[in-house]
């Protein structure tokens, strides 16, 4: 039996699942894309931010930095065009909403998944109740096997997208920690830089 003809026994439930699946693929997929694509040489930076602070010529960093354009980049050049750390706040809050964008559908889809998952379940046992019902009892296992199929196909796939997610969601979020830490630590040593 194939992998196809197994997923059919879940019934319209497997529909959801699938939808499910691949709404938080999309979202996934588009931020590990993103997240690859802001990553920046921090340390380079508060080099080059020290060198041009310490010869009092903050926008000739500001012009080496400003063609990265990643949340660190702008995070550094609020800094040194502002003078002010508070700006700096300002901008790390408003680039934590770019990059948290699309982690709750990630997260969502995770949780929503095993759910369809017990949903199907339940549909599943329903259809194997009503048959002994129908039969008057007296049913042999086979005219039970389309509801228990539905129930236990649905259940798995329902936990399988589940998982998938989790770990997709976990490693999103270490990749996001990381931007947030870059961050934070060119706010802390611009901070430093300019008050000296």
């Amino acid at each position: 039996m194939s992998l196809m003809s197994i997923l059919v026994k879940g019934g319209w439930t497997m529909v959801a699942i699938g939808i499910a699946l691949f709404v938080g693929l999309y979202f996934a997929i588009e931020r590990f894309i993103y997240f690859k694509r802001v990553q920046s040489p921090t340390d380079d930076f508060i080099k080059r931010a020290r060198a041009w602070l310490n010869e009092g010529n903050p926008e000739e960093a500001v012009k080496e930095i400003k063609d990265y354009d990643t949340p660190v980049s702008r995070v550094m050049i609020k800094g040194l065009m502002s003078g002010k750390s508070g700006a700096m706040d300002a901008q790390v809050s408003s680039e934590l909403k770019k990059l948290e964008s699309g982690l709750g559908v990630v997260a969502s889809m995770g949780s929503i998944a095993p759910m369809l998952g017990f949903f199907g379940t339940v549909l599943g046992m329903i259809k194997a109740f009503m048959q002994i019902e129908i039969l008057g009892g007296g049913v042999n296992p086979s005219r039970l096997a389309g509801g228990i199929w539905e129930a236990l196909v649905t259940t798995a796939a329902g936990l399988a997208v589940g998982i998938i997610f989790l770990i997709l969601y976990n490693s999103l979020s270490d990749r996001l920690n990381g931007i947030v830490n870059d961050m934070n630590r060119v706010k802390s040593e611009l901070s430093m830089l300019m008050e000296e």
